[in-house]
């Protein structure tokens, strides 16, 4: 018995470790702000934000029918946070950094099965859980998509052991648990549970996995849907779905007929929404009805860094000025607005606020987004220095905007320091200070150095003009919190 445990320790600590740390790093980074109650939801937000693909997902996802069956334009995240709510937003969130890290690993046909239909079986619960106005439908969503984690997580990272289990389990007469016992020494439903646990993602799965025979409805739901989901791979015509159909029909109170017509509306739900995740060989697999295709390869591309978006810089000017008009506004809300408008709206790689503190000798960080921003925030951070050869601090005490490119304008190359560039590296970038009731407290900063794309006039007029916004949002704000 101890042989076999420290066999699973050593799995949970090689997939935790080596194989899914940027996943765990996601959900330790969400979970801690679910469980911070004065945490506002930019901090999700500003999560999600870290990440161009992430962020483009979301938005995608939370602008279909599925999530947002009102049709409400969401432009930003922020206001996907506060329509669609924060666990909705969360769940995407947990879901795309977990789909993004199995379609990086193994190709094997193993795992895109357990991929299409553990998606499939999810976007079924999350709909059902919704029909049957049980409590936290997202929390069923994201239980059914990891109920079977340690079978995707061994069938990306198995290696040889999944050569061997795969053959094995070619072979007749085997069931998968005795395949699974014989190959590692324990059920891969045991890992599944070790991971949920090490991860601290979701209590109701833990439930679902050590109570399979439990009353709750979540638990019911889960596990119907599992079923079904693998069921549909036979045919929606098949026995099993034909023999599921009443199940899942008289939990909501529905007929036969309507209860197929919903089942066959959530597959085509699901094959877009593994697509949106990022999952297309996945989307492509998931059982619909008639061989329907419902996502094209154009729908599915996503850049790697956000491009300059005219419409989108009117929309989030749009939602700048319904914030103000709110009686409790927040503060907070403003600044990351206005950053979401700098990097998604002006298309650019890195951008960063810095608050200049009350003795005006330091400037540091508050907020950044974009790819790298935990170590930009923690590389720009600066101290007045007697010799006054810092850039900042200078726009900072005669307040005006500038386009910083050494390589093109001569007169700026005395700003070039080891410190700047160990701050904010050598390409060049935008600088604004924010100016509220005529006096400099922090700046904004953006920059294409990771693309190495060129900056140009046009941005930089988007820039400056999202920056002014910000300084006169805060000084309109400013009176209210007196």
């Amino acid at each position: 018995m101890t042989a076999k445990r420290s066999s699973l320790d050593e799995w949970v600590r090689r997939i935790s470790e080596e194989e899914m740390p940027i996943f765990g790093h996601t959900v330790q980074q969400v979970v801690s702000v679910a469980e911070d109650e004065n945490a506002p939801t930019a901090a999700l937000a500003r999560v999600i934000l870290q990440d161009a693909s992430m962020t483009a997902r979301v938005l995608k996802l939370a602008n279909t029918v599925y999530y947002n069956p009102h049709a409400q334009q969401i432009s930003t995240i922020s206001r996907a946070v506060v329509v669609l709510g924060f666990t909705t937003v969360r769940s995407m969130c947990l879901s795309i950094a977990l789909v993004d890290s199995f379609v990086q690993g193994s190709s094997r046909d193993r795992l895109t099965r357990e991929l299409a239909r553990s998606v499939h079986a999810a976007v079924q619960a999350r709909a059902l859980a919704l029909a049957c106005e049980v409590e936290s439908p997202e929390e069923v969503f994201i239980a059914a998509l990891l109920y079977r984690l340690g079978d995707l997580a061994f069938w990306c990272f198995g290696n040889a052991a999944g050569d061997q289990l795969d053959a094995l389990l070619k072979q007749p007469g085997y069931s998968a648990e005795q395949a699974e016992m014989e190959v590692l020494g324990f059920p891969l439903r045991q890992l599944t549970i070790a991971l949920v646990r090490e991860w601290r993602i979701n209590e109701l799965l833990i439930t679902v996995l050590t109570q399979p025979d439990s009353k709750d409805l979540r638990c019911r739901i889960v596990l119907l849907c599992h079923q079904l989901a693998r069921a549909a791979e036979k045919g929606w015509e098949s026995r099993q779905v034909l023999e599921l159909t009443p199940q899942l029909g008289e939990l909501t109170g529905q007929n036969d007929k309507t209860t197929s017509a919903r089942l066959h509306q959530n597959a085509r739900d699901a094959a877009r929404i593994a697509g949106y995740y990022g999952a297309a060989a996945a989307a492509a697999v998931i059982p619909l009805p008639r061989g329907e295709r419902v996502v094209t390869e154009e729908e599915l591309s996503l850049p790697e860094y956000p491009e300059p978006d005219g419409m989108l810089q009117l929309r989030i000017l749009r939602e700048l000025a319904l914030l103000l008009e709110e009686p409790l506004s927040n503060i907070n809300l403003l600044l990351e607005l206005v950053l979401e408008g700098i990097y998604r709206g002006t298309g650019m790689d890195r951008t960063l606020f810095a608050l200049l503190t009350p003795d005006r000798q330091r400037l540091a960080a508050k907020f950044a987004l974009g790819s790298g921003r935990d170590t930009l925030t923690t590389t720009f951070q600066f101290s007045r220095t007697v010799q006054g050869d810092n850039l900042f601090f200078y726009l900072l005490d005669k307040p005006a905007a500038l386009w910083f490119d050494p390589a093109r304008n001569a007169e700026q190359r005395r700003w070039v320091t080891p410190q700047l560039n160990r701050a904010v590296g050598r390409a060049p970038f935008f600088v604004a200070p924010i100016i509220v009731n005529d006096k400099a407290i922090g700046l904004f900063f953006a920059d294409r150095a990771l693309s190495e794309r060129a900056l140009d006039e046009e941005s930089f007029q988007s820039f400056k003009h999202f920056t002014q916004q910000a300084g006169l949002g805060l000084s309109h704000l400013a009176p209210k919190r007196r």
